[in-house]
């Protein structure tokens, strides 16, 4: 059932109902909202642990695709060869191509599972194609600073481990990132800065067809534009992207974030919880009374 919608018609309003949840929860909250002004520039309205490093889940997936769109920029036709998948990297959970035994891939059809429905297999091919270092160092360029690389989906630690590119601190999650290293992912995608047009169209698909649904944008109205990518674990549950008010110019899920009045980019992750459904369940409620804020501040 729905919780009553939050009244939030101030920033200070939403910075006190999202510190509401840090005292709910069992485990941490990192929340990063705000409006990115340029691809280094955010004119930031809740900043809560943005810079801390949390367990990654699927966020991980971000560099990933980012750094195949970095790599193939140029030459994007070769994103149609096919691929197959590794029998190693075939791991369950999220997706289906594990499931799927008589498949031909291209490589972009594997981009576009990892984050449409967070492939698990899909990714830990790709991983193999690109190799750690060229991600991590995509993520670097970016200036996602506290995104780390360590493993492949669905393997623990010392079970398909990757050669760490850089010394990391023991105690952080093997697959790590933090809120405001993902909200700088998305400041980048809305003003297209570092890849061509070309790539950055090709790029947003997945992220527009995001299938999971029940974190940031589980109470917003179906004609909200939404481009994100969510995260879960056993323990932790992530969701960052951007959204922007229901607007007539909505109709095509095709239009492109207008960098003069860019959308509000958020990144709220909950993790070293007792259950991740306490956190999809806070994440959910907290994008609520995001999505109130910003719909008051438009009208």
């Amino acid at each position: 059932m729905r919780p009553d919608p939050p009244a939030v018609e101030t920033r200070a309003e939403l910075a006190e109902y999202v510190e509401s949840y840090a005292d709910r929860l069992d485990g941490r909250l990192g929340v990063f909202l705000g409006f990115p002004r340029g691809p280094d520039e955010f004119d930031a309205v809740v900043r809560r642990n943005a810079e801390t490093a949390f367990a990654a889940a699927s966020t991980v997936k971000l560099p990933v695709l980012y750094a195949l769109y970095d790599e193939y920029d140029g030459r994007l036709d070769d994103l149609d060869r096919t691929r197959e998948i590794a029998s190693e990297n075939r791991v369950a959970g999220s997706g289906l191509y594990h499931l799927l035994s008589a498949t031909d891939p291209s490589v972009e059809d594997l981009a576009r599972a990892m984050i449409a429905v967070s492939d698990n297999a899909a990714t830990n091919e790709l991983i193999n194609l690109l190799g750690t270092d060229r991600i991590e160092a995509a993520a670097a360029d970016l200036g996602m600073e506290r995104t780390r690389l360590r493993r492949k989906m669905m393997a623990t630690l010392g079970d398909n481990d990757l050669e760490p590119t850089r010394d990391w601190p023991a105690d952080e999650p093997a697959n790590a990132t933090s809120p405001a290293d993902c909200a700088r992912f998305f400041a980048d995608v809305v003003h297209r800065a570092t890849l061509s047009a070309a790539a950055y169209d090709r790029l947003l698909v997945p992220l527009r067809e995001q299938k999971h649904t029940m974190l940031f944008p589980r109470y917003l109205p179906m004609d909200v534009s939404l481009t994100h990518k969510t995260g879960r674990l056993p323990t932790a549950a992530l969701d960052a992207g951007y959204v922007e008010p229901p607007t007539e110019s909505d109709a095509s899920d095709s239009a492109l974030p207008d960098p003069d009045d860019p959308p509000l980019v958020f990144a709220v992750f909950a993790d070293g919880l007792d259950t991740g459904t306490d956190g999809a369940d806070a994440i959910a409620e907290i994008g609520d009374a995001a999505f109130s804020w910003l719909s008051s501040r438009s009208a």
